[in-house]
């Protein structure tokens, strides 16, 4: 039992952690939240307006020790609702602002870079923080029949995170992500506005993977 114990012992050392040339694919699933900036509000990093729900999916495969290439899709209310007084109500010329929601779908491939690659952080740390840049096509359908303009959009994308290692195969992730569309045109920001905004979105995920 001791030789065992020791044999055990002696091999944690040597466990691989993360996802790895030995485990290149990695799925993950959670739940987060995402805020709009915009010509309506900016309700970025301010609790006092409303967040709405997301629910992320992931999908990456690692290339080399320090990129991953990945694939992901969200879901979720994305928009602000004009009904805080301190939001300015109307525009400069007296046209009324007024609300957006709509149903914000992503779905993004992106480069990641990972500080964990042996130049670093060793590639097999317990804790993993990462970059990432890339592009997306973002559907927005309007479905409570708020000032939305629905279509399909293409965004550029970006973002920061660290992942946990809590074993060979599974790990935690939280991650930051900005979305910035390619046109004023989903808010109607390109109307009436004397400064035209491309509007944005933030989304903070927590998600749970696996490494196969």
């Amino acid at each position: 039992m001791k030789k065992i114990l020791l044999v055990a012992l002696l091999a944690v050392p040597f466990c691989s952690f993360g996802q790895t040339a030995d485990n290149k694919n990695n799925i993950s699933i959670g739940f987060g939240s995402q805020s709009y900036n915009g010509v309506l509000a900016n309700t970025w990093f301010d609790f006092t307006y409303e967040w709405y729900g997301v629910l992320p999916i992931n999908y990456s495969r690692y290339l080399n020790s320090s990129f991953d290439v990945t694939a992901s899709t969200t879901a979720g209310n994305f928009g602000h609702c004009q009904n805080d007084p301190d939001d300015v109500q109307f525009w400069p010329d007296g046209v009324k602002k007024i609300a957006m929601k709509s149903m914000l779908v992503t779905a993004n491939v992106a480069i990641k870079y990972k500080l964990a690659n042996g130049y670093l952080l060793k590639e097999d740390a317990k804790i993993s923080p990462y970059l990432y840049i890339g592009v997306g096509v973002n559907p927005v359908l309007d479905m409570w029949n708020h000032r939305v303009l629905p279509g399909t959009y293409t965004s550029l994308i970006g973002g920061a995170g660290v992942r946990y290692n809590i074993t060979e195969k599974f790990n935690f992730t939280y991650n930051i992500g900005f979305g910035v569309f390619n046109n004023d045109k989903m808010d109607y920001g390109n109307v009436n506005c004397p400064q035209p905004k491309n509007p944005m979105y933030m989304q903070n995920t927590y998600t749970l993977g696996y490494n196969f």
